[in-house]
């Protein structure tokens, strides 16, 4: 297929079922180009944008693409592909003959459920793996008494004196750029680990689109303090990072939430995307059917919350009364399951990747002589 770049540079010329694995940062290279002008025409999905993480690798198919990261023998798929309306299973089919030619085993990681009876056709199974938070910010509103707390929040920030800002990255000026690449050097410095995967830009530097939104929080002496950042996808937003340094008022995220859904209101954004909360459907309360999900889920979830505090997570979003949406974890086999979800817990960041020249044994003899790797 042919690509034309939304800067005006060269045409990237791919052929179907071409794969692409880019150096890292590379966020100028023409395959990311190809894949952010095709995010940009059919990303209709929450999660769209955070394919573009410069650590993942591209696969073009059909006017489509997806992209993935490889841990040890195994593709881990970010989310659903990106195509025009039919053809997601399309890319995922050519992305499977693709990865069983180079001896990988295939895993999507927060598929949505629209495409499921596609990754059905192709084999898959799947169990739902977690729920996203949506809000409509044109019904969304801080008058009666179930939003009380969320109220108390946004006043009490506003009694001690911080200032609250919404602002595109259209209008940031020169001095706030300053202002947000200083914060987010001294967070990251404060680090021991940054997660994200599926739904966060985490310690990459997004290629910022003029219709991103960034909420600033700055204490009564005007230093930032706090910063979220929503990313736009064909007229949504998506949550894609929330960070703090130093004290900070209890509430501020509530009271930084409020204030991003004023100004998705004003823009007239229809779904703003809080968070995706990898299990939070098992904390919730939401079980899934099968034994050996809820054990292999049940399992993922006790990992997660030695390093996240998933419950709390939950409870934030539970306090703008979302629609829960889930997303799911699709899979080769039955077999495949308890590999898969070690793999997708190495791309988020929660368990320690394979060493690279760990990921093989030692060769083994194959039927007919031959040897063969682990896969």
């Amino acid at each position: 297929m042919s690509v034309t770049t939304p800067t005006g540079r060269s045409t990237l010329r791919l052929e179907r079922g071409e794969t692409s694995r880019r150096p890292l940062p590379g966020p100028l290279s023409d395959e990311y180009l190809a894949a952010r002008a095709i995010v940009a025409k059919h990303g209709h999905d929450s999660l769209a944008r955070f394919v573009l993480r410069p650590d993942k690798s591209f696969h073009f198919a059909f006017g489509g693409m997806l992209a993935y990261r490889v841990i040890g023998n195994t593709a881990v798929v970010s989310s659903d592909p990106v195509a025009p309306a039919g053809a997601e299973g399309g890319v995922l089919s050519s992305f499977v003959d693709s990865a069983r030619r180079r001896g990988w085993k295939v895993v999507v990681w927060g598929a949505s459920q629209q495409h499921l009876e596609a990754y059905r056709a192709l084999g898959f199974r799947w169990s739902c793996a977690g729920e996203e938070a949506f809000v409509d910010p044109t019904r969304f509103t801080l008058e009666g008494r179930r939003v009380r707390k969320l109220r108390q929040s946004v006043h009490r920030v506003n009694r001690r004196g911080w200032n609250l800002e919404a602002v595109s990255a259209a209008e940031l000026r020169a001095e706030a750029w300053v202002d947000i690449a200083r914060f987010e050097r001294n967070w990251r410095a404060e680090q021991s680990r940054v997660h994200g995967f599926a739904m966060s830009f985490g310690k990459f530097d997004s290629d910022v689109e003029e219709n991103d939104v960034y909420l600033l929080a700055k204490s009564p002496e005007g230093e930032l303090r706090a910063l979220m950042l929503f990313v736009s996808h064909c007229g949504g937003l998506s949550l894609d990072s929330m960070h703090r340094l130093g004290e900070t008022p209890n509430g501020l995220n509530e009271a930084l939430v409020c204030c991003a859904l004023d100004r998705a209101r004003a823009d007239d954004v229809r779904a703003v995307s809080l968070n995706y909360a990898g299990l939070g459907h098992l904390v919730r309360g939401v079980q899934p059917a099968g034994r050996i999900r809820h054990l292999v889920n049940q399992a993922a979830l006790g990992a997660l919350a030695r390093h996240f505090q998933m419950e709390r997570l939950v409870r934030f979003n539970e306090k703008f009364f979302p629609e829960w949406r889930p997303r799911f974890l699709v899979y080769q086999s039955r077999a495949a399951l308890p590999l898969a979800v070690v793999r997708v817990l190495q791309a988020e960041g929660y368990l320690a990747e394979p060493h690279p020249l760990r990921s093989l044994r030692i060769p083994q003899r194959a039927d007919g002589g031959g040897w063969a790797a682990e896969r």
